[in-house]
């Protein structure tokens, strides 16, 4: 018997006896693991001050073993990680891949760092070259790429807010924000790139677990940029501003995606969660 049939053999009665004792065992399950990936994916000798990230980072793994499950964070918009890893249903030792598309701040409002902070890796696409700059220092160990993804190859128009949160290759979106930090700044011509391209340039695994997609109601061509036949993600999160919860099977991304071969496992909000069947 090894070593983990027998620890599995000795904590199997604690662990399941209770949801409640379950939880505890997870909760220092992530606490080990976060301290052992800790400074290997927040520390580069590159940027030598991320040591003192590593060692926040963590501090925030330490206080939130003290408080308990009760304390357990989201660095999501809206809670969308913490959906995520319910139904990805990740093995605490586990580094999975992930691609975020329109992942904007690499750790405020950020689908992925949770992961990120497990050990996990992954390829993060943004056309805001000043964001994507921030993850060499924040999430050394990704792979960050400022970059247009489209259907088509052409230039298009990218237009750029003081909320960058915003930004869009849409034009409708320039002419309905008026509020304050809602001002455009700019204009970008860019080239469009296919999901496809980039993930052959990156060398991505055929099958990885998570694709997240927010590209401010561009979101139905970036998936139809993706070959299907060649890539194949767990999990798909993408955001639709048209989805009508009632009849969801009306709505474009769903009509697209579950196509694919996907099954709706429901929404929050503006965004959507698609399972490979």
């Amino acid at each position: 018997m090894n070593l983990k049939s027998s620890a599995q053999t000795i904590f199997s009665t604690s662990l399941y006896k209770s949801a409640y004792s379950r939880a505890w065992f997870t909760t220092i399950g992530i606490f080990i693991q976060e301290t052992r990936v800790c400074f290997h994916q927040f520390f580069t000798w590159r940027y030598p001050l991320s040591f003192f990230r590593a060692l926040w980072q963590w501090k925030i793994s330490w206080l939130r073993l003290l408080a308990g499950r009760s304390a357990r964070i989201s660095y999501a918009h809206t809670g969308e990680d913490r959906i995520i890893d319910a139904l990805l249903k990740p093995i605490i030792t586990q580094k999975g891949f992930y691609v975020e598309v329109g992942c904007n701040e690499p750790i405020f409002i950020s689908n992925t760092f949770t992961l990120y902070k497990k050990g996990w890796t992954g390829l993060c696409i943004d056309a805001n070259e000043t964001l994507i700059k921030k993850y060499a220092r924040l999430r050394p160990r990704d792979r960050a790429i400022a970059a247009l993804v489209s259907d088509e190859k052409t230039t298009r128009d990218y237009f750029v807010y003081t909320n960058n949160v915003l930004s869009s290759t849409e034009q409708m979106n320039i002419d309905v924000k008026k509020e304050p930090g809602f001002e455009w700044v700019e204009t970008k011509q860019l080239q469009t790139e296919t999901l496809t391209e980039l993930l052959d340039r990156c060398k991505a695994p055929f099958s990885f677990d998570l694709l997240s997609v927010d590209a401010e109601e561009h979101d139905l061509q970036v998936l139809k940029s993706l070959d299907f036949t060649k890539y194949s993600p767990k999990l798909i999160v993408v955001e639709s501003e048209t989805m009508d919860p009632a009849h969801p099977q009306n709505d474009l991304i769903f009509q697209f995606v579950t196509s694919k071969g996907y099954s709706f496992e429901g929404s929050v909000l503006k965004n959507l969660y698609f399972l490979k069947k």
